[in-house]
């Protein structure tokens, strides 16, 4: 399914900084996000499909250090973890919301941090839809997708001498991490699987690092 997208409307909220700064992102964000500004969002579901929902954290010195990534590789690769989700279940993806906590220290780069959302958001062509802004003693990004499948695929569907396919390489990230935690510069392509993996999803080939 390909989610139309709508030309985007002004959002207007309230006074203070929080909607400032998420009137501010809207903007930023342009065609990627739509229907924000509401207490909740509004999306429709194709006859025939179902809803397929997840949501995956992504938590300062916890699932990154603020020193291994910038922090536009932070929102996409929080953006892109929920995603890869989706489509290990086989769902085209129907809408984005993100749940953004973040201390005071982090305000100054929040506009890298959620243009590496929208970023990944545009890749998959997927729009972001709503959210939550909070004060938190680390950066966290919540991220909660929505899909839909005529058929998901579950895990308890394989079954024994099922054959099972990967795509692309193994170990990447790990890898980046281990360096990182002996204080060396990972490889570049190890690195580059982890700040900026890609969801395998519908006419995706590959970001063929190894």
């Amino acid at each position: 399914m390909t989610v139309p997208t709508p030309t985007p409307t002004p959002v207007t909220l309230g006074p203070g900084r929080e909607f400032a700064s998420i009137s501010r992102w809207v903007r930023q964000w342009g065609a990627r996000a739509h229907g924000i500004g509401d207490d909740a969002a509004i999306l429709d579901v194709p006859t025939g499909t179902r809803l397929v929902v997840s949501t995956d954290t992504s938590t300062e010195d916890v699932h990154f250090r603020r020193a291994w990534l910038q922090p536009i590789e932070i929102g996409w690769r929080a953006a892109m973890a929920a995603l890869s989700d989706l489509a290990a279940m086989g769902a085209e993806p129907l809408g984005v919301l993100i749940a953004l906590g973040a201390p005071a220290s982090w305000d100054s780069e929040l506009d890298e941090v959620l243009h590496g959302v929208g970023d990944a958001c545009a890749a998959a062509k997927v729009p972001i839809i709503g959210g939550d802004t909070t004060r938190s003693p680390v950066l966290t990004l919540g991220i909660t997708v929505l899909g839909t499948a005529t058929q998901p695929m579950r895990r308890d569907g394989a079954g024994a001498g099922d054959w099972v396919y990967l795509t692309g390489g193994l170990g990447g990230p790990g890898a980046a991490v281990a360096a990182w935690y002996a204080g060396r510069v990972p490889r570049a392509t190890h690195r580059a699987r982890f700040a900026r993996p890609v969801a395998r999803q519908r006419g995706h080939v590959g970001d063929r690092l190894v």
